[in-house]
């Protein structure tokens, strides 16, 4: 599906997005909005895998009464720059995105992340700048300050051209999103994912160039390295508020793993939510409320 600049568009559950497509870095984005651009409190989202800004739809709609509310398409992903000769190392993703902040119109922000788009996120808090830019940062579903449990994610089959293919086709989406089982009985979801939402994911991480994208961001992706860097300066870099919030039916991520990640930030703060890896999808009125309360707490520093 190929949307166009200023296109707004009214979503199966009634939602309203507005479409827009730009230049930043060297690179074309895009991007879904909601909410008036003139309010000075915006929140950014990021995406994770395998998704596109669309399945943050709940959210920038759902929060756009309060916000102005940004979803975008990571380098890759949707609609936004599927080209394979640029850097997809997480670092140098993070290095882009304050030229697509300018290019949005945005000073400070609110930055909401998933999955791996919190990776880059991480990496973006250390970007010369930015931790002054981001005032308080929703971290969702990424490992923290221990190792990721048994059994991890195939990052070198999503990586490799086996694992485009598979995207191209779909399958990895539909494991992911419990339509079709995954390797080990693994679950991931707690609740089911209305249809329309898959349906539009589907679409989106099938395009063409979309699943070579996606897999060509998983260059630098290793769950041992991305410990080693947030032990060794990036969560120290998180100088803003920080609520780690976990979906504790995730069998992927045990609440376990949580237990001291609030001790690495100077500021942090942990929630649970009794819902699994895509809780914004799974509960979006439960995790808008989440995000809503956090983002207005009048107690911490913005």
């Amino acid at each position: 599906m190929q949307n166009h600049d200023g296109e707004v568009e009214t979503l199966w559950n009634g939602d309203v997005i507005t479409h827009h497509y730009f230049e930043a870095a060297d690179l074309g984005w895009h991007a879904i909005t909601a909410g008036d651009p003139e309010n000075p409190d915006a929140v950014v989202f990021l995406h994770g895998f395998p998704e596109s800004c669309i399945a943050w739809h709940h959210q920038v709609a759902g929060l756009g009464d309060q916000f102005f509310t940004i979803a975008i398409d990571l380098k890759g992903h949707g609609q936004s720059d599927t080209r394979l000769d640029s850097n997809y190392d997480y670092a140098a993703q993070a290095a882009e995105l304050p030229a697509v902040f300018d290019a949005l119109g945005l000073d400070r922000l609110y930055l909401v992340a998933h999955d791996r788009g919190a990776v880059i996120a991480d990496h973006l808090c250390s970007v010369p700048g930015m931790s002054q830019r981001i005032r308080r940062y929703v971290r969702m579903q990424q490992s923290g300050n221990r190792p990721h449990s048994e059994p991890r994610p195939p990052h070198e089959l999503f990586r490799s051209p086996m694992g485009a293919a598979m995207l191209a086709q779909g399958d990895i989406q539909r494991r992911a999103f419990g339509l079709e089982p995954m390797p080990h009985g693994l679950t991931l979801i707690a609740k089911p994912i209305a249809p329309q939402d898959i349906d539009r994911i589907l679409d989106e991480t099938t395009q063409p160039g979309v699943p070579e994208g996606m897999s060509a961001s998983f260059v630098s992706a290793g769950f041992d390295r991305e410990l080693e860097d947030r032990m060794n300066g990036l969560f120290a870099s998180m100088t803003m508020p920080v609520l780690f919030l976990q979906g504790a039916e995730d069998a992927g991520q045990q609440p376990h793993e949580y237990e001291t990640v609030i001790d690495e930030v100077a500021n942090g703060h942990l929630q649970f939510l009794k819902l699994g890896h895509f809780l914004h999808l799974e509960d979006p009125p439960v995790v808008n409320a989440a995000i809503r309360e956090f983002l207005a707490r009048d107690d911490l520093p913005s």
